[in-house]
């Protein structure tokens, strides 16, 4: 229940011009209530990916992304995530989640999310998006940045993401089992 007041609150922007751009790093703000924590006190590695969520939707709202994903029955799933933990967010704490849409490849759409109490950082995450369409298939992210949306990306996504996103899909790959044709067996 709780997440979901913070999914309404994170979409709030919905109203907002789209007046950012898409490759602006842009904040959402929250804080560290009691149903976050752990046994230890901190705040849970499960909640930091909700809570990335909700900043996504955030940051696509400003951008005005999200309200042209939906007028066209596309949404985004998660396809491949990492994170980095520096320091532990406790109880009350109030921080930022600094979103930016930092790249694209030919099948995915790439966020880099950071964790903020002021401008000391908490933990960094990467967030590999695939945009689907009403029957489930894949949107191509050059027909997403056509949208009618202010663009503003690097010339290139970073090297390391190119280098995650393609070790995880040839691991993907790795772990399909064999098809009967692949095992010497007539097809």
């Amino acid at each position: 229940m709780l997440m979901t007041v913070r999914w309404i609150i994170a979409m709030r922007p919905l109203r907002a011009d789209g007046s950012a751009r898409v490759g602006d790093r842009l904040d959402a703000t929250f804080r560290v209530l009691p149903s976050d924590l752990d046994l230890l006190m901190h705040m849970t590695n499960g909640r930091y990916l909700s809570i990335l969520d909700a900043a996504r939707i955030a940051y696509m709202s400003e951008t005005g992304l999200w309200r042209r994903l939906r007028t066209r029955g596309w949404h985004p799933v998660v396809v491949a995530q990492t994170i980095s933990y520096r320091r532990p967010l406790t109880l009350g704490t109030r921080y930022q989640v600094r979103t930016a849409l930092i790249g694209v490849d030919d099948r995915n759409v790439y966020f880099e999310q950071e964790f903020h109490v002021g401008e000391r950082t908490h933990a960094t995450a990467v967030v590999a998006i695939r945009y689907l369409d009403r029957t489930g298939e894949s949107v191509l992210p050059d027909q997403v940045l056509a949208l009618d949306v202010d663009v503003a990306l690097p010339d290139s996504l970073p090297t390391w993401v190119g280098d995650w996103s393609e070790a995880i899909r040839t691991q993907a790959a790795a772990d399909r089992p064999a098809t009967a044709s692949s095992q010497g067996e007539p097809a």
